[in-house]
């Protein structure tokens, strides 16, 4: 499971973001940060059971990285950041209403394997797809994240995530 938010003052763009990925990461909650703290964010995410934080930070009004969080009852760990430019559904002109998962289903990784690969796999907390399991899909392709959702449409529906730079803080 995992908690995301946003820096302090996100714009439009990036709480359409936010949405759209509760469409597409399994058991993913959202809390607005207003003046939360990270410290309080970690508390929320213990509290709703989720092993992961990400905080989708913002620049010029865009979303502009992705930090993830390793959380645990007692202890916590920042594991890396995305640095990162978006296209929203709406923008790559895909209609598909999604809603935010009941399911425990887990995500799926799919693509290049490789460094990148095993990075995205841990920050998004995924397993490696075998094919033949109807579940979500992170689709990788080296630079690219996009999604697919099979009871929805048979090509990825987004958001489509350009990862410019990746960093593990561990």
């Amino acid at each position: 499971m995992m908690l995301i938010s946003t820096s302090r003052r996100p714009s439009t763009r990036t709480r359409s973001f936010v949405k759209e990925l509760l469409g597409v990461i399994p058991l993913s909650f959202q809390v607005t940060r207003g003046k939360k703290s990270i410290e309080e964010l970690k508390d929320i995410a213990v509290l709703k059971g989720c092993r992961r934080l990400m905080i989708v930070e913002s620049r010029d009004g865009n979303p502009s990285a992705l930090s993830f969080m390793h959380i645990d009852k007692k202890d916590w760990k920042w594991l890396g950041v995305m640095d990162i430019t978006v296209s929203l559904r709406r923008e790559m002109k895909i209609t598909h209403k999604l809603d935010s998962f009941d399911d425990d289903l887990p995500l799926f990784i799919k693509g290049e394997k490789g460094e990148s690969f095993d990075f995205v796999k841990e920050m998004f907390f995924g397993m490696d797809y075998d094919g033949g399991v109807e579940a979500p899909i992170l689709l990788w392709n080296g630079e690219f994240i996009n999604f697919l959702r099979d009871d929805v449409s048979s090509i990825p529906i987004g958001p489509k995530i350009n990862v410019l730079k990746w960093k593990r803080l561990i």
